[in-house]
């Protein structure tokens, strides 16, 4: 900025009783509207005089007249202080004409399950309201505390400062998806049952969290036996896959908020029911926690993620 030096040394007070005395032009008027005594207001006068190395006022019998170098600072000045109290002027959000732009990281599962129906509900609401949204973040507490990231929504972290909120969407447990009419819908599926069956396998953050049948001691982990169909880590592709084949899914319960007409799938019924759940969260820095805006969004995003799993 061109002369911030020089501005350290001014006394931005001293431009506030400059701007009333251009406008009411008397000592008197000045120090009732700043509830300042006469001789504050004479004394500041001075100091004015001093700071720009010009005389601003010659007195007379009326009050002030201003000279002609004091008449040249009245409109930049005016303005300046306007622009200057917007900085202080805080108005109530108004999320119908709020324009803006928010950073989410979203763990695939939520995203698939929130985002469409809380684009729905912006549309709608505020249209001014922009959202970006990365399912692949690494750092994510680090993205949040830099500026970078307003919201992560994913699964619980493990251990978290006091420098974060974070507060639990929802929880499930895990299960695996088939077609609606699986071969396996018919019963109670055993671990042997599943072992006939080809698997998706999710490349996705975490995805051990998921698996339902642990290994026992002296027991080989359930994939080590369970043939493999492929690899992705596209959720949507995955889905379509075993609406259509007798490919399994094993994933987060959420994953049965997604089933559609086209995308027909349901959890199995399995002989050892998890007993582990997870938890997913809505996590931001305090940085925001004053922010109306993002106040507004958190609570949105709450109520929506309920009204999806309920």
């Amino acid at each position: 900025m061109k002369n911030l030096k020089q501005l350290t040394h001014i006394d931005l007070n001293l431009l506030v009783t400059l701007q009333v005395l251009l406008e009411h032009r008397s000592v008197s008027v000045a120090a009732s509207k700043l509830h300042l005594t006469q001789p504050a207001i004479s004394k500041a006068l001075g100091r004015l005089r001093q700071q720009f190395g010009e005389p601003l006022f010659m007195r007379v019998s009326k009050g002030l007249v201003p000279t002609p170098f004091a008449l040249s600072l009245q409109e930049p000045l005016q303005q300046w202080l306007e622009s200057a109290s917007i900085l202080f002027d805080h108005e109530p959000f108004d999320p119908a004409s709020w324009k803006g732009e928010f950073a989410l990281v979203a763990n695939e599962y939520l995203e698939m399950l929130v985002l469409p129906p809380l684009m729905q509900f912006l549309s709608k609401h505020a249209p001014g309201v922009v959202l970006k949204i990365r399912s692949q973040y690494r750092h994510q507490l680090e993205g949040l505390e830099d500026g970078d990231l307003d919201f992560v929504l994913n699964l619980e972290f493990s251990e978290l400062s006091d420098q974060f909120h974070s507060e639990v969407l929802y929880t499930d447990s895990p299960a695996i998806f088939a077609r609606a009419n699986h071969p396996l819908r018919k019963k109670t599926a055993s671990r042997e049952d599943l072992l006939r069956y080809p698997r998706v396998a999710l490349r996705m953050p975490d995805m051990e969290k998921f698996m339902l049948f642990h290994p026992r001691p002296g027991q080989a982990s359930l994939n080590m036996h369970w043939p493999l169909a492929y690899e992705t880590d596209n959720l949507t592709t995955a889905l379509a896959t075993i609406s259509c084949t007798d490919c399994l899914l094993p994933g987060a319960g959420i994953l049965a908020g997604l089933a559609t007409k086209e995308l027909n799938f349901k959890a199995l019924t399995t002989t050892s029911p998890p007993q582990v759940r997870i938890a997913y969260c809505l996590v931001s820095h305090r940085r925001v926690q004053h922010s109306p805006a993002h106040q507004w969004l958190r609570e949105h995003i709450k109520a929506l993620v309920q009204k999806q799993v309920r």
